[in-house]
């Protein structure tokens, strides 16, 4: 495992990596999988059995639980979901039952802390599974409208570091064509994304911007057949601005 300071935890991040993506694994399910030992993969399997983290039913392996109680805690300790979550409802009830999205910024991809509306039977046949819940800022609107905020250098070391990966055939890859995009967006004070994140998906952020440092943004979502040919159009940006800046004044106002 070259390159991580600790290779045993990257192995047993990647065992849990492949119970995410499969359900449920045997022991050598997973090691043929991560091309390691049997005995490798058993060791780390028990380990995170014995620590709680896995649950082993008859000899196949799946998460337990405790992550659930992990994302919780983190979740409900970060200042944008203390003090956005209320005004994202709120958002909620304002676009007619719109997906709303609260996202903030983890290792330069989006992590969303709250999603309220979704529908699942909205989700369009051609996306990947379940709306994702981390991916890279490139790829959506709250994603773009964080990388907006960020100076050139900062641009340069966020494309340089893994390249512009596509979602979909709309996922912007060009890094002039990115910069325009941002620069757009500190125009306009909002993004905009057109089934890049998901085929058939449309979706409108605003950046939230308090103290000086961006705290993440605010998003709406639909299917793209219930936005106009201009998703920034009728209000709907406006909207989600005031949003984001009902949540500023949240961070001013409460204490942290």
């Amino acid at each position: 495992m070259t390159g991580y300071p600790v290779g045993s935890v990257k192995v047993s991040h990647d065992v849990v990596e492949t119970l995410v993506e499969r359900g449920s694994a045997g022991v050598t399910e997973v090691a043929r999988a991560l091309d390691v030992p049997k005995s490798t993969a058993y060791d780390h399997l028990r380990t995170l059995e014995q620590v709680g983290y896995v649950v082993n039913d008859d000899g196949q392996y799946r998460l337990g639980t405790k992550f659930l109680h992990l994302g919780e805690t983190a979740r409900d300790r970060h200042e944008l979901f203390v003090n956005g979550r209320r005004e994202a409802h709120a958002l909620h009830e304002e676009v007619d039952g719109k997906y709303v999205q609260l996202v903030t910024e983890e290792n330069d991809r989006c992590a969303v802390l709250l999603a309220t509306g979704w529908r699942e039977g909205d989700r369009p046949a051609r996306a990947p599974g379940p709306y994702p819940t981390r991916f890279r800022l490139h790829t959506n609107a709250p994603g773009k409208a964080i990388l907006a905020h960020r100076d050139d250098e900062a641009i340069e070391r966020f494309v340089s570091a893994s390249g512009l990966p596509t979602r979909t055939a709309n996922t912007v890859r060009d890094e002039a064509e990115l910069r325009t995009e941002l620069e757009a967006v500190r125009e306009n004070g909002y993004a905009v994304d057109e089934g890049e994140l998901i085929s058939g998906m449309t979706g409108v952020a605003a950046p939230v911007v308090a103290e000086g440092r961006v705290r993440g943004a605010v998003a709406v979502y639909a299917p793209s057949g219930e936005f106009d040919d201009d998703p920034g159009g009728s209000g709907l940006a406006e909207t989600v601005q005031q949003s984001a800046r009902a949540i500023e004044a949240k961070f001013i106002f409460t204490p942290e």
